[in-house]
């Protein structure tokens, strides 16, 4: 092996390499391959063993260890249908996606240590109580504000409404949304801290709600309590703990599913019409229980920038080729352009339709991932998606100095009516649209 196997072309290369020395017809039958934690590839062909050689078998495994190098699995990188103990990879195979590289199709199972969340299939609702989750790549682009504009237009037209921020490592709804004497004891850390050990009751599910006195009508789930603002020392270690799996009965119960179980607790008190979370930027795995598993309507914010498109088209692409149920999660997300200026209205729209795939070849397109034979066909019989109205749906909010530095508690100025509808009008519509204000 001259060049050394880079994480890219990993992939490619054991389909190369079982095709070169495999006499059958792979693309007959549809395998699977297993990608581990550290990155390295096994493969079970769609075979029994009865049908292969041993000295065929063995040329394949050598051929496999010898072109992956560190990429393939140390031990059998090459298995067979009927190989022993492996009942459980095939059942978990049946609900992996599919993937085809040239012309070889295999249902693809990527273990993960971190960013297990971004493996699920998406949760599309629609819940009881609507979700809408404020998703971004990038932090400073104005994300919590629209969410804190967005709550008080919506409890001014009577809604009561639920912020949750699970913008873990940067809170910023409590001190947005709350005087220091309106923050609950507790917040978010601590109930994803506390759910597995000492549990979360009624009393605690109040201690974590606080009511903002800018407005009737807004309940605020910080991130962080009093409790942590009285013991500073113990947040990072809070963090540490607060995206781990629990372990229940010997099942791990993921993120997204305490996170999950978590807003439905709140829910059920009965007191709210609509829940907005603020999620926390990039690409973390805590971005993934809002994205995929929470049953939210999901608005992508992102500024007029390479670093947004590029983000993002990691994100597209990944939901688009790599998870089941792809494509129907594009009929829950909308792009919102912040910090707009006037005069960028129409490269704007012309560069998030590209990165949407509204316009095939278009000059700003960001480049798409991985290897450019590597074709994505859903499993289980996925309904392809249709051909969606050309230009994307863009909400944007104009570039406002007067809304730099938020501070509504100190700044009332910022509430004005008519400040706020000259900067927020697309968002606040999208919103009189979605919960029908108005009707």
């Amino acid at each position: 092996m001259n060049n050394p196997i880079r994480f890219d072309d990993s992939l490619p290369q054991l389909v190369a390499t079982l095709k070169a020395v495999y006499s059958g017809d792979l693309a007959a039958e549809e395998h699977i391959v297993v990608r581990d934690f550290e990155g390295r590839l096994s493969v079970i062909l769609r075979v029994r063993e009865a049908d292969l050689t041993v000295d065929v078998l063995e040329r394949l495994n050598s051929a496999v260890t010898e072109e992956l190098g560190p990429y393939a699995r140390p031990e059998d990188p090459v298995r067979t249908w009927d190989t022993s103990g492996i009942s459980r990879i095939l059942e978990e195979a049946t609900t992996a996606p599919v993937l085809q590289i040239d012309s070889v199709r295999f249902r693809f199972l990527d273990r993960r240590i971190v960013g297990a969340d971004w493996m699920m299939a998406p949760v599309l609702g629609p819940e009881a109580i609507p979700r809408i989750a404020f998703i971004s790549i990038k932090g400073g682009v104005g994300r919590s504000t629209a969410l804190s504009i967005a709550a008080m237009h919506l409890a001014q037209a009577g809604l009561r409404v639920l912020t949750v921020d699970l913008d873990l490592e940067a809170p910023g709804l409590g001190a947005t949304l709350l005087k220091p004497d309106e923050l609950p004891t507790y917040g978010v850390v601590d109930w994803l801290v506390e759910n597995g050990l000492s549990g979360t009751g009624g009393t605690f599910r109040a201690d974590c709600i606080g009511k903002s006195s800018l407005l009737d009508g807004i309940s605020v789930v910080p991130a962080f309590g009093s409790q942590t603002r009285a013991h500073p020392a113990d947040a990072l270690a809070k963090i540490a703990r607060a995206s781990l799996e629990d372990i229940r009965d010997g099942v791990s119960f993921p993120l997204h599913a305490q996170l999950h179980e978590m807003l439905k607790s709140f829910e059920a008190t009965g007191d709210y019409d609509v829940v907005l979370i603020d999620g926390r930027a990039g690409l973390h795995e805590t971005t993934a229980a809002p994205v995929l598993g929470l049953g939210a309507k999901l608005l992508l914010f992102g500024i007029n920038e390479p670093q947004t498109f590029q983000g993002y088209a990691f994100l597209l692409a990944h939901i688009r080729e790599r998870i089941p149920g792809g494509a129907k999660w594009e009929e829950n997300a909308w792009f919102v352009q912040a910090k707009a200026d006037p005069w960028d209205a129409e490269i704007a729209q012309e560069r998030f339709n590209a990165l949407w795939g509204r316009e095939e070849g278009s000059p700003s397109e960001p480049e798409r991932l991985g290897p450019d034979d590597l074709d994505l066909i859903w499993a289980d019989n996925d309904d392809s998606a249709p051909s969606p109205k050309d230009p994307v749906s863009l909400l944007r909010i104009l570039n406002d100095e007067r809304y730099r530095s938020f501070n509504p508690v100190e700044n009332r100025v910022q509430l004005d009516e008519k400040l706020v509808r000259s900067t927020f009008g697309d968002l606040l519509e999208w919103f009189d649209q979605q919960m029908e204000l108005g009707k």
